[in-house]
């Protein structure tokens, strides 16, 4: 079998724009790709002219084809299971709740009753396959200076590599006959976790995360839907989530309320990808992370030991005083696809030419430029290294409003060597939100 993971030339540098060009919509945790093959003329997805269509060749599937589609998938490090299709009632239920509380995130996409039918978004579909890929893990703890991005984003863009898998599998199932084969990555309205938990993949922890067996909470988890009847799995029924709790305390916000109740607009993972102001009195509680969040995930007991919490040991400043890049991170000739830590005063000051190079073949990309300076501002501040004062200070001259406000409370948090460079912004500033950050970024110093 030839490698179906996505790659780039030598040299090559992916632009964003041609990134979002291929996206297709985004869902509660993060962004993705999806790509239909369907004659169904009924489908409210093909209605809406999101998907592109291919013909398959008519037929049915089989026990064997199932267990041929595990061995491919297991040969390729990943985790395939088989749903039926019918209604997800956990998801239904657990959308109601949100709805009741007003927490429904803004990143869903579809109609309420899509993300739970799939039987609705898909008349014809008999089966959903659903696929896990573990996430890469860090090597070491971070280094002075550096950054943190959530396991699930290190490396190249696992929206890709995983559509590339589920293209690849789609095309087994049409060769065996199948007329419909939707992909969806992380994007569709349908809810993943809910496939994979009736798949029998895994079961939910306290945290609201899939626990999967041998490989814990940190899969990516893609989804192929089908009219071939497929040899369906059963929800496990020995769950193993110990109900311990450490996740609830570890989370940095209180986002965890209670097990199996997240608050999504307090969650990092939504407060690195949202746009516009980060609550003051959140800032504090985003660390040295720019994207992302994995502190429920490195406490629980149920991952593998290389999920410990990567911070362990991980000092502010190096023997020589210096900052300490993280080119060292960078093995694919600086794509940033093999970025593990990015060095965060190179992202307050980089350009859009830079942020294309370092991170346009990740899954950071599609936020663009300002929200990850933003969000490097947060850190800086959060780091309190006098060293900061200098990508901080050029920051203060950002076209970007809502960069300017950041790194002005940034500043704040480095106390008095920050009062001039702080004097000199609020004298030449217009915006008043702006304003209103260096002024109160001035009392704190």
């Amino acid at each position: 079998m030839p490698d179906l993971r996505v790659q780039l030339r030598p040299g090559q540098v992916p632009a964003v724009g041609d990134i979002r060009r291929r996206l297709l919509g985004y869902s509660q945790e993060n962004f993705g790709l999806a790509l239909v093959h369907s004659e169904d003329q009924t489908n409210p997805a093909r209605k809406r002219g999101i998907f592109k269509v291919k013909r398959g060749t008519g037929g049915v599937g089989s026990t064997k084809l199932t267990k041929e589609l595990k061995e491919w998938a297991a040969a390729r490090g990943l985790v395939l299971g088989v749903a039926p299709v019918r209604p997800f009632e956990r998801g239904r239920q657990a959308l109601a709740w949100l709805a009741r509380r007003g927490l429904a995130t803004p990143f869903a996409t579809g109609r309420p009753e899509e993300r739970y039918r799939p039987d609705l978004l898909y008349p014809a579909a008999r089966s959903l396959i659903v696929v896990a890929r573990p996430h890469p893990q860090p090597v070491r703890p971070p280094g002075p200076g550096e950054g943190r991005i959530a396991r699930y984003a290190l490396g190249p863009d696992y929206h890709l590599e995983l559509r590339a898998s589920l293209e690849a599998l789609a095309g087994m199932l049409q060769r065996a006959g199948a007329r419909l084969t939707a992909v969806q990555v992380d994007n569709g309205p349908l809810l993943e976790r809910e496939a994979a938990y009736l798949a029998g993949l895994g079961y939910y922890g306290a945290s609201c995360n899939l626990i999967i067996p041998g490989l814990g909470t940190g899969c990516a988890l893609g989804l192929l839907i089908t009219d071939l009847e497929l040899e369906a799995g059963q929800p496990l029924t020995q769950a193993t989530c110990r109900n311990c709790g450490r996740c609830l305390a570890a989370c940095p916000t209180g986002a965890l309320a209670a097990p199996g109740r997240l608050h999504p607009e307090l969650c990092l993972s939504y407060l690195t990808q949202k746009r516009g102001v980060i609550p003051v009195e959140l800032r504090p509680a985003l660390g040295r992370y720019i994207w992302g969040c994995d502190a429920c995930q490195e406490v629980c007991p149920e991952n593998p030991p290389e999920f410990s919490p990567a911070d362990r040991g991980a000092s502010r400043a190096g023997p020589d005083g210096q900052w300490q890049g993280s080119g060292r991170d960078l093995p694919d000739g600086g794509t940033g696809t093999g970025l593990i830590y990015p060095e965060l005063a190179t992202i307050i000051t980089m350009d859009k030419a830079g942020f294309n190079r370092v991170f346009g073949g990740t899954a950071l990309a599609w936020r663009g430029k300002t929200i990850l300076q933003r969000n490097a501002a947060i850190a800086l501040g959060n780091l309190g290294d006098a060293r900061a004062l200098g990508p901080l200070q050029q920051a203060l001259r950002a076209p970007a409003a809502v960069l300017r406000g950041h790194a002005a409370w940034a500043l704040g948090r480095l106390g008095p060597p920050a009062r001039p460079a702080l004097a000199v912004a609020l004298a030449t500033e217009t915006d008043p939100w702006v304003r209103r950050e260096i002024r109160t970024a001035l009392d704190s110093c």
